[in-house]
């Protein structure tokens, strides 16, 4: 059973893979004529999971469309962000994530949300460094009035990718 789909969409020299499922063992990636695209635009938010293979599937795929094309990462999930930290060239050194999903929690309500942060808004990049920028108090993430959401991982880990992006 194949579980994942990739969706192509051209604007002139510029291609948008949407992908949807998990990325395992059955993953096939689209084949990307690079000869006729500057940048690819990779929207990850429809990805479910990734598991060792998939995640050798992806380095396999990512090498050499990363040397002829500009990358650019969109809407990026907690599992696909934790690659990204953990995985030598999971991230390739041309890529460059334009927004990500980053995880809150509620102890008391026990409830979970992931929160959309874009690069320009909620994080701002400069040389080997980066500045979040968003509230959460003023965010009011959870409904109820008493309740205050954290961040369900470390920032310095978790944001770990953005240093290399700002390098």
């Amino acid at each position: 059973m194949v579980d994942f789909k990739v969706h192509e969409k051209t604007d002139g020299d510029n291609l948008l893979l949407v992908f949807e499922g998990v990325i395992d063992e059955d993953v096939v990636f689209p084949a990307v004529d690079t000869g006729t695209y500057k940048k690819v635009f990779i929207d990850l938010k429809g990805v479910k999971s990734i598991n060792s293979v998939g995640i050798r599937e992806w380095l396999n795929w990512m090498k050499p469309l990363s040397e002829k094309a500009q990358l650019v990462f969109m809407k990026a999930p907690k599992a696909l962000v934790l690659q990204m930290n953990m995985v030598e060239g999971f991230l390739p050194k041309t890529g460059f994530v334009k927004s990500f999903y980053v995880p809150f929690y509620c102890e008391r309500c026990d409830k979970e949300e992931s929160v959309l942060f874009s690069v320009g808004q909620e994080i701002e990049l400069s040389r080997g460094a980066y500045k979040v920028k968003f509230d959460i108090a003023s965010a009011k993430l959870c409904a109820e009035q008493a309740c205050e959401m954290e961040m369900d991982a470390s920032e310095a880990k978790y944001f770990q990718f953005l240093k290399r992006m700002a390098g």
